[in-house]
């Protein structure tokens, strides 16, 4: 146990949270904890990983490692036979830092760390684990606080909301709650404890943006989360003044209001790159004569977009593959709508030479169907020539605006640096600003959509980082966190 006087070090994450929105609301009621970090100390924007996501880039700031050797390309990765199976943060191969720092004594406590989902075994940490999944500790103390406030994890409110079961308000309210019973645990481990080391971390930020940022009432639904955690910052900073404590703030990459989605598997059928199978293209053919949505379509979504999808999730891999393969022999029929449900079952692997797949925002992802995958056509004598024709293909694209609509399209290669962990896309494409990508769709008319309204907020490719009582560089990456919190301690 650190004695009183050592270096002690307080970091608070905010999942998504972007500097403009930290600006606009830094001097409202209730965000003078947050303002005192922007004021008194200094906050950069910080660049993400590829993609700008959750799964990889809070991996990266609590290793020091991009995804290519961290193992979490995204919340999915591609399995060889194109089936995508979930991706899980493994904290004991590849350790968090604040391991080194109990290993030498360090006591720490972890409140809700995001994709940490593997409780610590070292006696010196003290953790509640965090998203995406249900909260559980190591801690009996932490256990009777959980139950006492009534916290098992962040709320999985998503799909009432998007159901229409819970308004987007009750959802703000159930984030607050859920913000501020946290908050109490946190502040009783703390006073109670000598902890050297505290890292507490919010996700319902990010989950709220996604459906409130191109709102007009953003602000409403907003400002309550931001101004809760606010309050545990300002907590934390008078702790931190009476211990000459260190206080930093991160989040894992930013948001912003969306107006248009880029299909892009719409795009990639319509100039070759993915074949469809039979039933699926002689369906759409057929789509302007039809005069419904066909009953094994209406089948396949019922099963991909309830919450039977949950349960599909959770499925061993072994029988997810037989539930994927029996979906695909019998849901493969389009819909006869403007807009069609593209699954990769619905792709002729066989003619197909480079598709889109799992992610699923700003930054989009595309394979080459080569010999990592069973049914890869391309060979390695072609493929340089189908990633020159691709990037050729998607630097074209235009937005409605008329506007050239990709920021950046590149080759992964230098990114992953040539990783065995997973198999890894070939090529990254970022929209500018006020556009995000989408795998799922296909449209004969057209290869842009209007968000739905959990889609209408996405993420960008830069958070924050911030420090009071220390030292920040101009330009940070999510990687350069860990070795900067080592050095702290002169780990």
């Amino acid at each position: 146990m650190p004695k009183s006087g050592d270096k002690k070090l307080y970091l608070i994450g905010i999942d998504s949270a972007p500097l403009w929105l930290l600006e606009e609301f830094k001097n409202a009621k209730g965000m003078e904890g947050i303002r005192r970090i922007m004021s008194e100390g200094k906050v950069v924007e910080m660049e993400s990983t590829m993609p700008p996501m959750t799964g990889p880039a809070w991996p990266s700031i609590y290793t020091g490692l991009g995804p290519g050797g961290h193992g979490v390309p995204d919340f999915f990765y591609m399995k060889k036979d194109y089936t995508p199976d979930v991706a899980f943060f493994d904290s004991e191969n590849v350790r968090p830092f604040w391991e080194r720092l109990a290993s030498r004594g360090t006591r720490c406590l972890l409140i809700t760390p995001a994709q940490i989902t593997r409780l610590s075994s070292n006696p010196n940490i003290d953790m509640m684990s965090g998203f995406p999944l249900r909260s559980k500790t190591n801690n009996d103390e932490i256990q009777t606080l959980m139950q006492r406030y009534k916290f098992d994890g962040e709320p999985d409110i998503e799909n009432e909301m998007k159901g229409g079961k819970m308004s987007i308000g009750e959802g703000s309210r159930r984030y607050v709650e859920s913000i501020a019973a946290r908050s109490k645990i946190a502040k009783h481990m703390i006073e109670k404890n000598d902890y050297g080391f505290v890292y507490v971390c919010f996700t319902e930020t990010d989950r709220m943006q996604h459906s409130t940022l191109n709102n007009p009432k953003y602000r409403d639904y907003l400002l309550p989360i931001y101004s809760e955690i606010s309050k545990f910052v300002g907590y934390v900073i008078e702790r931190a003044e009476k211990e000459g404590a260190q206080v930093l703030i991160v989040s894992d990459h930013g948001g912003q209001p969306i107006r248009q989605k880029f299909l892009v598997n719409s795009m990639l059928i319509k100039e070759g790159f993915v074949a469809l199978k039979d039933s699926i293209s002689s369906d759409i053919k057929k789509e302007k004569k039809a005069g419904g949505v066909s009953l094994r379509y209406m089948l396949r979504e019922k099963l991909l977009t309830t919450r039977l999808r949950r349960v599909y999730d959770k499925m061993p891999y072994a029988m997810k593959k037989v539930v994927f393969n029996l979906s695909a022999s019998l849901f493969s029929k389009a819909s006869h709508e403007e807009y069609v449900h593209i699954h990769l079952y619905d792709m002729d692997m066989e003619k197909t030479k480079a598709f889109a797949a799992i992610s699923n925002l700003v930054v989009g992802t595309i394979w080459i169907n080569d010999s990592r995958f069973s049914k890869g056509i391309v060979s390695k004598a072609e493929k340089g020539k189908v990633i020159r024709h691709l990037v050729s293909s998607l630097n074209k694209v235009k937005a409605p605006d008329g506007k050239k609509l990709f920021a950046k399209v590149e080759p992964t290669d230098k990114y992953y640096k040539g990783t065995k962990m997973f198999i890894t896309p070939d090529l990254f494409l970022e929209t500018r600003e006020g556009y995000t990508i989408d795998v799922k769709y296909f449209s004969l008319k057209s290869d842009f959509m209007r968000p739905e309204l959990f889609k209408s907020g996405d993420h960008t490719r830069f958070g924050i980082y911030g420090a009071l009582n220390g030292k920040v560089k101009d330009k940070m990456q999510v990687t350069d966190v860990a070795p900067q919190i080592l050095a702290y301690f002169g780990a």
